[in-house]
């Protein structure tokens, strides 16, 4: 690695952790890289002994917050930390209800499709049975039982058959649904935590 190629990379990876200050963070490394080419020490050894562009970058975004905020002191932390465990029993609380709530939302929304595949499984085999037994019920019952035991049969791999359409075609569409409302409660909770960090 050359020193052009280094500067570039590491204005694109502070540009990418959102460094406050790229551009004196750039200068600093420019001359640095100069001094030591100046005292003499070859380009290899420069690099081998720097950091990363992707480490300086990630330690530099760790030392800021996105406001340009310094990190939090230790007594501050340790006062967050003692508020958190003090309120759980009121926060855990609220959060264990909002799980369950979103976890009965899943399952309602899931419950059409559920019940049409089971409507589709009973109704096919009820009817596939009622279909393979009816010439059993002709001989033993009489021909006309036997006919509508037939009869029954076919309805009711047809109705079987409307709930396989629906349960597929529920499920197709709920699937998508399910995906965009996980992706927005995901986005509303980072923006929650982010807002709250």
């Amino acid at each position: 690695m050359d020193k052009r190629k280094f500067i570039k990379k590491l204005e694109e990876e502070l540009n990418f952790y959102r460094v406050t200050d790229v551009d004196n963070t750039i200068a600093y490394y420019d001359e640095l890289i100069d001094d030591r080419l100046e005292a003499g020490e070859s380009e290899t050894n420069i690099f081998t002994s720097l950091e990363t562009p992707n480490q300086i970058a990630m330690r530099l975004a760790l030392i800021e917050r996105p406001g340009g905020q310094k990190k939090r002191s230790p007594a501050l932390t340790a006062l967050i930390v003692v508020l958190l465990i003090l309120g759980s029993p009121l926060w855990g609380s609220l959060a264990l209800t909002a799980a369950i709530l979103i976890a009965t939302g899943y399952l309602l929304i899931w419950l059409v499709p559920a019940l049409a595949g089971i409507f589709f499984a009973s109704f096919v085999l009820g009817g596939a049975v009622s279909l393979i037994l009816s010439p059993v019920v002709m001989i033993n019952q009489g021909f006309v039982i036997g006919l509508m035991q037939f009869g029954m049969g076919f309805v009711m791999i047809g109705v079987g058959l409307l709930c396989g359409v629906m349960t597929r075609f529920t499920a197709k569409y709920l699937i998508a649904y399910s995906v965009n409302l996980t992706r927005w409660i995901g986005r509303l909770l980072r923006r929650k935590i982010g807002s709250a960090a």
